[in-house]
């Protein structure tokens, strides 16, 4: 790696740096940067700084092919910047002012930004915008330089969390389970290359700054295994890998929840120099290549989802069902052993379907002796809770299909909906309220959306699902109607189908031919396009709600009736003449 002859420093004032925002030139690169963590003092006490004209640490860019620039350091401090001038926040004097910058006042003038008040003194802004900030830029040659000054730059450990610094430059299996795994869990699941102007999106809210994802409603916090700040130390994806790589390795190769251990897994060390690969970092890494990384995620997603299941027929918090003090700092050990007991039944004997009532039951205040406290033999654990539990699944010598992993599937497609709304769309229902018929519009409009959604370019897949509301306010009026209940995911409020077989008085089953035959027999799209949408779509029951889940991944443009339509963000707009070829050419060249 010699960049030294091609490595550029320049100051770069914060009107040129809120430009590359605003035009989407800064990116953030998940696999190694962190989410937004400052508070809302971090940020107003560096715009201070700022604002004082006193210097600051240099910015580190890497310039991509593209014209893009991938942040290695300073994202917090660029994200305070842009944040404050794009009106996501105030200074204690007000908002910036955005008749103070070219970029603002255009975007303002296209209603890109709105002005909030109070505002902070013209003078004042235009000072903070003409600041000159130190910038280095180094060309990009490949995604290995740049981990690797990101992971030399943190290497002392004061800046990232000792998880964080074990993930950055890691293209291991293991590494990718972890990470994939952690962000569905808590919901800031996203491409690996993402725009700072979107990093809020998949970040967890701290006081007075309400990003996308509230830390109380991640499943770690909600059900009082780990908590908020030490979800903030990525103390959720230690977990994570302590309970994956038991799942995983044979019972001789079992090891506790520490530091040391979860540092060979890794093969990380606090010395950049150390090259040397860890025997448990061959062992965990090998086993992944004996089951198949996918296998992996699928074995325990679909653990996973038993364990929300029961949560969610059980009412209560997984800490409430364990009866276990809340002086007890986390319960990722008395977890890990109800995990690997339900694993052993599900994944290992392939026991059946699961009765979620009956599971909650044998477990709800059952388990304190058997997992509370001091623990000094978990394999001893895990076969009481095993024995205890393993009535609630039913014998069977095949794998039950209908025991899916859709439970986290379908969260993750919600979340990923945050970042990418222009593949995703929902809609309540096929049935509008108060009537007692499917109205075919609202059933051409999914199709419709679904060949828009197509059409965004080849390699894409999209997803349109039915059973959940605009918004709680809506969900209440069908819950008020039809006497349902509607269950909260992320914010989105899911209903289920339910109330549509409800009011055309038919029961799921029938409905659920009604719609099919409907595609089967619709014109307005190719016949070929009619059986791919037919076999991919889906009617997976989750927490205990059906819904309908349209994918789509097909791979050539689709027309729907005469017309081509393209999504656009959340709208559905019909191409002209002229716009035709270049959707041809798009999917089509080399």
């Amino acid at each position: 790696m010699y960049i030294q002859e091609e490595l550029s420093i320049k100051a770069m004032t914060i009107s040129q740096i809120y430009s590359l925002y605003a035009n989407n030139k800064l990116v953030v690169n998940r696999k190694y940067q962190r989410k937004l963590c400052w508070t809302i003092e971090e940020k107003r006490n560096f715009l201070d700084t700022i604002e004082r004209g006193l210097p600051v640490p240099m910015f580190l860019f890497a310039a991509t092919d593209d014209g893009q620039y991938e942040i290695i350091d300073g994202m917090q401090r660029l994200d305070a910047i842009c944040s404050f001038i794009s009106q996501k926040y105030a200074l204690k004097d007000g908002h910036f002012n955005l008749e103070s910058m070219p970029d603002t006042i255009e975007q303002k003038r296209k209603n890109q930004l709105k002005q909030k008040k109070p505002i902070v003194d013209a003078s004042i802004c235009k000072s903070i915008s003409n600041y000159p900030l130190p910038v280095s830029i180094f060309p990009a040659a490949s995604d290995e330089d740049v981990e690797e000054i990101f992971k030399r730059i943190n290497s002392t450990g004061k800046h990232l969390a000792l998880q964080e610094l074990r993930q950055v430059g890691v293209d291991t299996q293991f590494a990718t389970i972890i990470r994939q795994l952690s962000s569905e869990i808590r919901g800031d699941i996203s491409e690996d290359k993402l725009l700072l102007k979107n990093m809020s999106n998949i970040s967890l809210s701290n006081y007075r700054l309400p990003y996308s994802i509230f830390i109380d409603d991640i499943f770690w916090v909600k059900n009082g295994i780990i908590n908020g700040p030490e979800i903030r130390q990525s103390r959720d994806e230690e977990a994570l890998a302590f309970i994956v790589a038991n799942m995983i390795l044979p019972q001789k190769n079992h090891f506790y929840l520490n530091a040391m251990a979860l540092n060979k897994l890794y093969g990380y060390s606090p010395n950049p120099l150390n090259i040397d690969i860890p025997i448990e970092m061959t062992q965990v890494n090998n086993a992944i290549d004996r089951i198949g990384l996918d296998f992996v995620m699928k074995q325990f997603r679909i653990v996973m989802s038993c364990i929300e299941e029961m949560l969610n027929a059980s009412q209560k918090t997984f800490r409430q069902m364990m009866g276990i003090s809340k002086t007890v700092s986390d319960l990722i050990v008395p977890f890990q052993i109800i995990f690997m007991a339900i694993h052993r039944l599900i994944i290992t004997e392939k026991r059946g379907l699961v009765d979620y009532h009956l599971l909650a039951s044998k477990i709800d205040g059952k388990c304190s002796r058997i997992v509370g406290g001091n623990i000094q033999n978990r394999e001893s654990a895990i076969d009481a809770v095993y024995g205890l539990i393993q009535a609630a699944f039913t014998q069977n010598s095949q794998e039950d299909p209908a025991l899916d992993d859709w439970s986290l599937d379908f969260v993750n497609i919600l979340n990923k909906s945050k970042t990418e709304q222009v593949l995703y769309d929902f809609k309540i229902g096929f049935v509008p309220l108060n009537e007692t018929k499917i109205d075919v519009s609202v059933v051409n409009q999914v199709l419709k959306t679904l060949t828009a959604i197509n059409n965004i370019g080849p390699n894409r897949t999209g997803y349109v699902i039915i059973g959940i509301a605009n918004d709680e306010n809506a969900a209440k009026k069908y819950a008020t109607k039809y006497g349902i209940d509607y269950t909260l995911i992320n914010d989105f409020p899911l209903c289920g189908i339910e109330h549509d077989a409800t009011a055309i008085s038919q029961d799921l089953d029938r409905y659920t031919h009604t719609i099919k035959e409907f595609i089967r027999n619709s014109q307005d799209i190719p016949e070929a396009y009619r059986m791919h949408l037919l076999t991919q779509m889906k009617t997976p029951m989750v927490y205990g709600k059906h819904t309908f889940v349209f994918k789509t991944c097909y791979t050539e443009p689709v027309p729907f009736g005469n017309d081509y339509y393209l999504r656009e963000f959340t709208d559905v707009n019909k191409l002209t003449p002229e716009q035709i070829p270049n959707l041809f050419t798009n999917y089509y060249r080399k």
